[in-house]
Formats: structure tokens, C-alpha cells, sequence
């Protein structure tokens, strides 16, 4: 699982590309060198002077020495034009940088300082055209992501999704093409749209629908609990 410090060194080593690179970057670069697989966790591409450069964020030391991608011919430095490694501030020392890989230092304010700069490698493994693909991919993956997230995030954690009775879902009404939440059964086919002034039937097998969350019995159960108790508390006021 990804620590904190690593995720936010991630998210600073895409900011500082960007202003340095100007054009497409990325987190979470996928690419294929030599039939091996393996992530840039930073991937920036400068298209006016056709280099793409990766940062490899290490959050720990255990994180560092266990990568054997940095030593390998088909490492970050071998496909790019430049590759840094980007740490904590006094993590690694310069002389334990890999040959050919730049050095950049986050301190607790987030200020990154180029405390080694990467030699540029005259002939990267990968094409700018590969790697813009790559990299437009990520970002694309990542909007995409982040806009499904805030979509269908479930604030239960699932927490009466066992044995589920009713799911509350997002669907897309194929006529007016409004995006509305419907708490539906589970096995329910078709739910009439909500918009104003549209009476449309949706077919959930054919619409885009997402389910955010799901209730089973004991939610019911505890939500008619709640709901008796308050009535009761109501009853005892007026008397």
C-alpha cells in the first residue's frame, strides 16, 4: 500500500515537472521496455525541445535499495532524456545516486531543491511519440478517475452492502441525458427518470449506471429504529 509521504511526494514531483516541462505530464506513467513492465511515478514531456523526463519518487530507504529497475539497462535514465530520483530532504547521499540520474530534495514546506542534476542521455530507449502516448494516456486515465470517484463514492464503506436488498445507483437517462441517484431493488430492470420535465423509462441493463452504495435489512431495520425513537421523543414533548 502507498505511504502518505510517497503519495505526496508523487503529486509535487507532477507540479514541478509541469513547470519545467510545460506540455504533458503524469503520474503513474505505464510502459514496456525490453518486455518488462514497470510505472514512472512522473512522466513530463517538452514538446519544443522534443525531451521527455521521468522523476522516481523513493520515500524510504528500504524503497531505494530494493529497486532493481534504476541499475538495469532498461532503467528510468536508458528511456528518457533525463531521470531524477526525488526524496526527502538528507535521505540519500549524492554519492549514491546511479549514474546518469539527477537529485531532487523535498524539504517539510514542500520547497524541492536540484541537489544533483541528471546527465542527458543521448539516446533514450523509448520514442517522444511512444512516451507522449503513455503519458496522455495517464492523464486521461486520471480525469477520467478522479471524475468517477466523486461520482460513485461510497461514504459507507460498504457497510450495509452483505446480503444487499436495495442499491442506490447513478444512471444516465438515454432521452434527456441527465445524470441523476435512484435507489432501486437489486434485480430491478428499469427506473423512470427524475429530471424535470422528462418521463422517460430507463433500462438499467442498457444505461450507464454506476452503484455507488448498497442497504440490506439491518439498515433498514436501524433507520426504522432511529426513526420510531424520534417519533416517540416528538410525542413525549407535545405532552
Amino acid at each position: 500500500m502507498e505511504s502518505k509521504i510517497h503519495k505526496h511526494l508523487k503529486t509535487q514531483s507532477l507540479y514541478w515537472l509541469k513547470a519545467k516541462m510545460t506540455d504533458l505530464c503524469a503520474n503513474e506513467v505505464k510502459l514496456f521496455v525490453h518486455r518488462k513492465r514497470f510505472k514512472a511515478d512522473a512522466l513530463g514531456i517538452n514538446l519544443k525541445r522534443k525531451e521527455a523526463r521521468i522523476i522516481e519518487v523513493k520515500a524510504t530507504r528500504a524503497d531505494f535499495l530494493r529497486d532493481d529497475v534504476l541499475h538495469s539497462d532498461y532503467g528510468y535514465h536508458q528511456i528518457v532524456d533525463y531521470a531524477y530520483l526525488m526524496t526527502p530532504v538528507g535521505l540519500l547521499s549524492i554519492e549514491e545516486i546511479p549514474k546518469g540520474y539527477g537529485l531532487l530534495e523535498m524539504d517539510e514546506y514542500d520547497n524541492i531543491t536540484v541537489k544533483k542534476k541528471p546527465v542527458r542521455n543521448p539516446k533514450p530507449l523509448l520514442t517522444l511519440e511512444t512516451l507522449i502516448k503513455r503519458t496522455g494516456r495517464a492523464a486521461t486515465n486520471a480525469v477520467l478517475y478522479q471524475e468517477l470517484s466523486k461520482e460513485t463514492k461510497d461514504k459507507t464503506d460498504g457497510a450495509f452492502s452483505r446480503g444487499a436488498a436495495i442499491h442506490l445507483i447513478s444512471a444516465t437517462c438515454p432521452a434527456c441525458k441527465k445524470r441523476k441517484k435512484y435507489l432501486i431493488q437489486v434485480n430491478q430492470d428499469e427506473v423512470p427518470c427524475q429530471a424535470r420535465g422528462c418521463k422517460n423509462i430507463i433500462p438499467l441493463s442498457k444505461a450507464r449506471t454506476h452503484i455507488i452504495t448498497s442497504y440490506n435489512k439491518n439498515f433498514y431495520k436501524q433507520i426504522n429504529s432511529l426513526m420510531n425513537d424520534k417519533s416517540k421523543g416528538a410525542t413525549t414533548d407535545e405532552t
